[in-house]
């Protein structure tokens, strides 16, 4: 079970991480060899997370209770 866990999140993780190269949310400055991460917008990104989570674990409350989501 804790495999199977450990790739699902892989499977999660990977999408993210070419989201964030790809928005440019995390760029690499060649003159440093380091990354550079724009705090603002990556915090802005995951509030929406944050709150897409949220929907999905009560939608999960929510019919656990008997409700229709």
């Amino acid at each position: 079970m804790t495999g199977q866990i450990a790739l699902f999140i892989r499977l999660l993780l990977l999408p993210v991480a070419g989201w964030l190269a790809g928005t440019g949310l995390v760029v690499y400055d060649e003159a440093t060899g380091m990354l550079a991460v724009s705090l603002d917008d990556l915090a802005q990104g995951l509030a929406g997370l944050v709150l897409w989570a949220g929907t999905v674990a009560w939608s999960r409350v929510a019919k656990a209770r008997g409700g229709v989501t």
